[in-house]
């Protein structure tokens, strides 16, 4: 239901960013416990989910104790910040919410990367903002 010309305008907005930039990826939900490798939720069958992925370069700043000259400089991590974007319509379609430990695969792109959902930001338009973390292939 549009309640007002701004809400139409993000639907259109929305819409056509989705059809230039976005890809299929693989959501899997999965159970998490303390101390044990989440696993992959029996109940609820993985869906194919389109949205958008970004990752930038992110830099970090250790700051530890220093009196005085002890410490002349600090040291910078550089690390990448990935994210996937979901409309408001796919994320009403998918029928649950996805919660924190979900694992997201991208098998379109080269080494099909695993991430796993590390926080989820919803928007006041409805829209998600997951928040990833690299996974590593398992040997």
């Amino acid at each position: 239901m549009v309640t007002s010309a701004f809400d139409a305008f993000d639907e259109q907005a929305a819409a056509a960013t989705v059809l230039a930039f976005a890809e299929d990826a693989i959501l899997t939900r999965r159970i998490s416990s303390q101390y044990v490798e989440p696993t992959v939720d029996a109940e609820q069958a993985a869906v194919t989910v389109r949205g958008i992925f970004s990752a930038h370069a992110a830099n970090s700043d250790l700051r530890g104790q220093g009196r005085g000259s002890d410490i002349s400089g600090t040291t910078r991590i550089v690390s990448e910040q990935s994210e996937f974007w979901i409309a408001k319509e796919q994320a009403d379609d998918l029928g649950f919410r996805p919660a924190r430990g979900d694992r997201l695969s991208f098998p379109g792109r080269p080494g099909a990367p695993t991430f796993a959902i590390s926080a989820i930001h919803p928007t006041n338009m409805g829209d998600l903002n997951l928040l990833l973390v690299r996974e590593d292939v398992p040997t």
